[in-house]
């Protein structure tokens, strides 16, 4: 592995915060244009489905987006990301690489439709000593992560390690 290394591992959560803000714009445009008719009772239903979904993205920004930066053999940067004016929950700072304890890897088993077989994702994130952030360095299919992982770990001769993904449960559909 050549470093230094450019990663972007917060391009997936960019798409999707550009959506959201886009729908939401949409959505504002429609309560506006309601209230503008008359229709109070419209934009008052419309008003309410708003604020549930604001409530629902508010609780999705505590969920770790990702990170930008660049690795060296010796440090860690990550920079802040910004969608359309918004941050993105990811870490940034500089860090060196003795506040990290492995290299870790996160298997997540995506079911795309009931009769499809699952795909894995892999996601290789440094993770990082009391006080330290674990930061994502990529994301892909587990194959390609599982060997990426391990040519990190050597090159930063940290060990490798699986990492538990949180609230994961496997759902097994028969047709």
């Amino acid at each position: 592995m050549n470093l230094p290394l450019d990663f972007n591992s917060a391009e997936p959560w960019t798409r999707i915060v550009k959506i959201a803000l886009t729908i939401a714009a949409v959505y504002a445009i429609a309560v506006v244009g309601l209230f503008g008719k008359g229709n109070f009772l419209g934009g008052a239903v419309l008003l309410v489905f708003g604020l549930a979904f604001y409530a629902v993205l508010r609780r999705a920004r505590r969920v770790s987006m990702g990170a930008a930066g660049r690795l060296t053999a010796s440090a860690v940067t990550v920079y802040p990301v910004r969608v359309w004016g918004f941050s993105l929950n990811v870490p940034s700072g500089e860090f060196s690489l003795d506040r990290f304890s492995a290299v870790g890897l996160a298997e997540r088993i995506v079911v795309v439709r009931p009769a499809s077989l699952p795909r894995n994702t892999g996601s290789v994130q440094l993770l990082g000593r009391p006080g330290t952030p674990n930061i994502e360095v990529m994301i892909d299919d587990i194959d390609t992560a599982r060997g990426f992982a391990e040519e990190l770990s050597a090159t930063l001769h940290l060990e490798l390690t699986s990492v538990a993904v949180p609230g994961q449960t496997i759902r097994r559909y028969t047709v």
